[in-house]
């Protein structure tokens, strides 16, 4: 079993091209292994169009150029791939990996990417682990699922925010050379692993001995929030796809999530996605 959660305006199998518009998001989606051991996507002649894949947690293991030895791609990385590209990868449930994924097309990608300074010549692209990536893909999703009036504009925005921030973070990791730590990446792993249980972070943080300044300097420097913010934001993300894909009581999703109190729950849901678990359902 696996979460595969996905919605598509424009979309086949080979993709779609549209050369009318400047960007336009033909598919977008979310998954996670839960029982299956791995999941192998292998598309000999690849599509027509764009695919960006965001790596939130875990690892993908990407065979570019038909390598027979793969590239293992970590946590705060995408991975571009071109149109008529060769695309082969596998996740394995062991690691635990989220996977956001979003394909596209249009007239004027190639400059946006210059625009951004996106090397198209590199088929991993640096991005951090940021809440706003998870964020901006789950609104992309949406926007194609209740395809309000002006929604293709609205997903184009999205995406091209989505590489304006990759190219911020790439600019700061030039000239601050914010390389992730150690600790940092085990963390990031940790939390999504373990998100539903009581975490406190000081307590996992003296536990391993890391120095409480650094690690929170370093955590901040990777990921864009602090521990907390970043717990926080994966347990809003999975509850999200709960009310999206099940019909679990509240209370119930509240406790999958890590919070046995459902009233502190939907309140902390509403502060920060802006409606009450109740109206997010609702609205698919």
């Amino acid at each position: 079993m696996f979460i595969n959660y996905a919605n598509s305006l424009h979309d086949t199998p080979n993709g779609y091209i549209n050369k009318n518009d400047a960007i336009c998001i033909n598919s977008c989606g979310t998954y996670r292994l839960i029982t299956r051991n791995e999941l192998e996507t292998c598309r000999p002649e690849g599509r027509i169009d764009y695919q960006l894949i965001y790596i939130a947690s875990g690892k993908g293991y990407f065979y570019f150029n038909d390598s027979a030895k793969p590239t293992v791609v970590e946590a705060g990385n995408m991975v571009l791939y071109h149109p008529d590209e060769f695309q082969k990868y596998v996740y394995y449930g062991k690691d635990h990996t989220d996977i956001y994924w979003l394909h596209f097309t249009g007239s004027s990608l190639d400059a946006l990417f210059r625009k951004y300074e996106i090397d198209l010549s590199q088929s991993i692209i640096q991005s951090g682990i940021k809440s706003f990536y998870a964020q901006t893909f789950e609104q992309i999703m949406l926007e194609l699922q209740l395809k309000k009036k002006f929604y293709e504009e609205s997903t184009a925005l999205l995406l091209s925010h989505l590489l304006m921030t990759v190219g911020r973070h790439n600019r700061e990791l030039y000239h601050y050379s914010a390389i992730p730590s150690n600790e940092t990446e085990a963390a990031t792993a940790y939390f999504h692993e373990h998100y539903r249980e009581n975490i406190n972070v000081e307590d996992f943080i003296s536990a391993r001995g890391y120095s409480v300044s650094s690690f929170f300097r370093k955590f901040k420097q990777f990921t864009g929030m602090t521990p907390l913010q970043y717990l926080l934001n994966i347990r809003l993300s999975n509850a999200m796809k709960l009310l999206e894909t099940t019909n679990f009581p509240i209370k119930e999703i509240a406790l999958l999530v890590g919070y046995d109190n459902a009233l502190y729950f939907s309140r902390l849901f509403h502060k920060h996605v802006g409606v009450s678990p109740k109206e997010y359902r609702e609205s698919f």
